[in-house]
């Protein structure tokens, strides 16, 4: 029997080194602990307030589908080649009794098969949904940004209307008084993140306190150092000197100069006011939570 499988496999060129079980047994396993992880993801408020508003997690998810199409269309490869013995099976040799019960293929072997590529089929579909689910999800924060710039717009547009009207009839009045009511605008996290009523609503608030206090702690970081290096610098400012020659009067200008530049650079001040939002956000929801603590 064996010296007329290996005269076959000398003669037609086929090679097989035998079952690749551990392989197909592997990559169903890793597939299954991904898919378990996913699917726990999933169902944490974590993933629906944090991960589905992030713009990389969509595209992510959708390559861990994708990997694990790749993973269970290669086993699945493996075992059709492990079924027909490396190509042997499809020798026509006559009839051999060896050979016909070498390629013999059992009812839980087909099973095996199509449960491969029915997964290899389900993979492939995720992959299309987290695609589609990305495509959803952008469009939708893009529509909710043009929607806050609509109604900002439309805000400036009642206060500028507002001031406009107001103006002929300050100027008719003879009142004493001269108290101008102040605007007040209120932040958007005070009306998004209003009181806790539920354990639910309370791990939300969680999750995106934690979420973006790690932005903070970095922004924070960041800019304390950009203002320590600022007073470094103020005092060295102080410390030039004041009188001189004309060239070194020039010098020191286009020096001071600079330095107020750097000191009003748009991005510094962005990013120090993005933290200084953060800071009240984080702090108003902290007391939202506190306040839910405190009164269950």
């Amino acid at each position: 029997g064996g010296g007329l499988q290996a005269e076959v496999l000398g003669v037609s060129g086929y090679s097989y080194g035998g079952p690749m079980t551990p392989f197909v047994l592997a990559v169903a396993g890793i597939s299954w602990i991904l898919t378990m992880c996913l699917l726990v993801v999933g169902m944490t408020m974590y993933y629906r307030t944090i991960l589905l508003d992030s713009p990389w997690w969509p595209l992510t998810e959708a390559f861990i589908n994708v990997a694990l199409f790749l993973l269970y269309m290669a086993a699945g490869i493996v075992y059709l080649n492990d079924l027909n013995r490396g190509g042997l099976c499809y020798m026509t040799i006559g009839v051999n009794p060896i050979l016909s019960n070498l390629c013999r293929v059992d009812g839980g072997q087909m099973a095996g098969t199509a449960f491969l590529f029915i997964n290899m089929a389900l993979y492939l579909g995720s992959f299309l949904v987290c695609l589609k689910m990305w495509r959803h999800e952008a469009a939708r924060m893009e529509r909710q940004h043009f929607d806050e710039q609509v109604e900002l717009s439309n805000t400036e547009e009642s206060f500028g209307k507002n001031d406009q009207r107001s103006v002929p009839l300050q100027a008719n009045r003879t009142e004493k008084s001269t108290h101008n009511p102040k605007v007040h605008v209120i932040a958007d996290y005070i009306i998004k993140y209003p009181e806790i009523t539920c354990l639910e609503e309370r791990e939300m608030y969680k999750a995106v306190f934690n979420d973006q206090y790690q932005e903070y702690k970095e922004l924070h970081k960041d800019i304390s150092a950009t203002l320590s290096k600022f007073r470094e610098l103020d005092v060295m400012m102080e410390r030039l000197p004041r009188e001189g020659k004309n060239h070194e009067k020039r010098r020191i200008k286009n020096i001071l100069k600079d330095y107020q530049q750097k000191k009003s650079d748009p991005a510094f001040l962005e990013k120090k006011e993005r933290c200084d939002y953060l800071k009240a956000k984080l702090s108003h929801i902290k007391n939202r939570i506190r306040t839910f603590d405190q009164e269950t």
